[in-house]
């Protein structure tokens, strides 16, 4: 007859080692493309309209800069096209948070020319 306390210890034993690997196989990022209601995952079916974006993605396309002193004047900067607003069709990665109910966008990707 099978000792249960071995089984019991057996389950416990897979289940630790499944989550351990699972903790430490690190953050998985995902490709997606921004949608004009959203954002589409290219390993999820469904589109996602809540999403978070990394601050820098979402700069104004020109910024004003203004000196003061006796010579008060400002200049007109135009910010990289890198660093503008995200559109519709952008290819983003994204990386999942708080067990994946959460999605952020940290960066615009690209083809390599």
């Amino acid at each position: 007859m099978p000792d249960p306390y071995k089984e019991l210890a057996s389950i416990i034993e897979n289940r630790i080692s499944y989550k351990t690997t699972r903790a430490l196989s690190g953050v998985l990022c995902e490709l997606g493309t921004i949608t004009s209601t959203g954002l589409k995952l290219d390993g999820f079916k469904y589109e996602i309209q809540d999403y978070l974006i990394a601050e820098h993605l979402i700069l104004q396309e020109t910024l004003m800069t203004e000196a003061g002193g006796s010579d008060n004047h400002t200049h007109l900067v135009k910010v990289p096209e890198q660093l503008i607003p995200l559109k519709e069709g952008d290819r983003v990665l994204v990386v999942p948070v708080n067990g994946g109910n959460d999605f952020v966008v940290i960066a615009r990707v690209v083809p390599n020319a």
